[in-house]
């Protein structure tokens, strides 16, 4: 029986003409060849699944082929150096995965064989994926080499974070950047290889798995070979959906929903009822976020700035929340737990004022008022203004506040006890840029409104009544044992 082959082995580009959405990185690559001006180091940086091992690949049987016309880049992959580049068998193709090879030791063994003569061509070609894995010592014993490199050697180092790499090696090497390929690009492919594959995909089945690929062809092909042979028929949105660990966007709706209005033990039943149909968890978390992602951007669109406010927070949760799905020991119970967070803030909600509206009277520190005081409001571009010179981190703590100036001091008014506290840990960032603003004599008072302590939290007469206790121990089959207070 034949070894099977996997889609995106068989259908990897041969040619670059199949390089799909990397136009600008093959013209200036077919250029070089054609031209005889090949550099000795390449640097091929961009996101995974985006053609960069694929484009090296196609530059060392280019630059061996020996049936490709002089004036053309495109090899012929009927001559022997092309059918061993293509086989994986080529001598002078020699791949290097610097996450397993990546200490000093690899690369005095990488040097010492460089001067050898090419066995087949007239270029030896080193392909070293993932090189910002290397080694700092590792990269010090190939920056020799690529000072001085043997005139029959060229050197391609792939990377997902070309940050990583030192900036003595970018130095030395053509730098190209790949792009994430779009969702028309990938379904074009995908649906080039159903055809040859004699496979029946029905639109928006092809469209999911686009969107879940994430500007990935590698991933995108992987997902449609998953799907092949677990489909008796034709692959439908709801089988790829459940084959894929996908939910569906209107449960994911009602989840959302349901954590938006406060709703903590109903989002934790949608969330089950999600998790019991097959979903995966960080498909979930992703969903959640895609949702809240469109509803951000149509609150912002309606100028509806307390809303935008609020989705803003709780997208900034799930962002946290997706990179820490993966990692934890019980992912679960960390998606329960921080929904069941997110929705018993929003229940806590005080009214927040619109853009142009009377300030709130004025407060003390506890929340009283204060006679006579008045206090102005400040211009929203100017806070606008000030948040955006922050960085992502401490913005995050600032996006719950309602600024007013009181004479030479920032009142910063904030709904949540969590954000209240976050917010003054992180004043010393934000100080510098509120005196450039308002001046260095200002001060800043950060101030909790007291229906966030009294009005909007209204306490059971006994724990067993709170519907968010009632659904930890109902989930747990536990019982209320003992009470104990958490402050903020």
């Amino acid at each position: 029986m034949p070894e099977y082959q996997s889609l995106y082995r068989k259908y990897r580009s041969q040619t670059f003409a199949d390089l799909v959405g990397q136009d600008a990185s093959s013209r200036a690559l077919q250029g070089a060849i054609t031209s005889g001006r090949v550099a000795h180091a390449y640097l091929f940086s961009g996101s995974r699944g985006t053609g960069k091992t694929s484009a090296a690949r196609l530059l060392a049987k280019a630059l061996n082929c020996t049936g490709r016309p002089r004036d053309s880049a495109e090899p012929c992959n009927k001559c022997q150096s092309c059918v061993e580049v293509i086989a994986g068998s080529a001598l002078d193709l020699i791949e290097i995965d610097a996450a397993s090879n990546r200490g000093i030791d690899e690369i005095r063994d990488l040097r010492e064989k460089v001067n050898l003569s090419p066995a087949l061509g007239p270029y030896k070609v080193y392909i070293i994926d993932e090189a910002h894995m290397l080694t700092e010592p590792a990269f010090n014993a190939l920056l020799k080499t690529l000072e001085e490199p043997p005139a029959h050697v060229v050197f391609v180092l792939c990377t997902t974070d070309a940050q990583k790499i030192p900036l003595t090696v970018i130095g030395r090497c053509q730098q190209f950047v790949f792009r994430r390929h779009s969702e028309e690009q990938i379904i074009s492919r995908l649906t080039h290889i159903a055809k040859s594959e004699k496979v029946q995909v029905e639109p928006e089945a092809m469209r999911l798995i686009a969107r879940t690929a994430q500007g990935s062809m590698r991933d995108a092909v992987g997902l449609l070979d998953q799907l092949v042979p677990l489909a008796s028929g034709p692959i439908s949105l709801d089988g790829a959906r459940s084959l894929l660990g996908i939910a569906d966007p209107r449960l994911l709706d009602s989840l959302l929903d349901h954590v938006l209005a406060g709703q903590a033990a109903e989002a934790l039943t949608e969330l089950n009822r999600v998790y019991s149909e097959g979903a995966e968890l960080r498909q979930v978390v992703r969903g959640l976020m895609e949702g809240c992602r469109d509803r951000l951007v149509a609150s912002l669109t309606r100028h509806d700035q307390p809303t935008a406010r609020r989705l803003s927070t709780v997208l900034d949760a799930l962002l946290h929340l997706d990179g820490e799905v993966r990692r934890h020991a019980e992912p679960r119970l960390l998606v329960e737990a921080t929904l069941a967070r997110l929705a018993v803030e929003a229940g806590t909600d005080a009214p927040v004022l619109q853009e142009g509206s009377p300030p709130p009277e004025a407060r003390s520190a506890s929340g009283s008022p204060q006679g006579g005081e008045v206090k102005s409001p400040v211009p929203v571009s100017g806070w606008n203004e000030v948040l955006e010179k922050l960085n992502r981190t401490v913005r995050a703590a600032y996006l719950d506040a309602q600024p007013e100036v009181d004479g030479s001091v920032l009142v910063l008014w904030f709904r949540y006890g969590f954000h209240h506290k976050k917010a003054q840990e992180q004043s010393a960032q934000l100080m510098p840029h509120v005196r450039a603003w308002l001046g260095d004599d200002v001060k800043i008072d950060f101030r909790l409104r007291e229906n966030d302590a009294a009005k909007s939290t209204p306490r059971p007469a006994s724990p067993e009544d709170d519907p968010f206790v009632r659904e930890i121990v109902r989930r747990f089959d536990g019982r209320v044992t003992r009470v104990k207070e958490v402050s903020e």
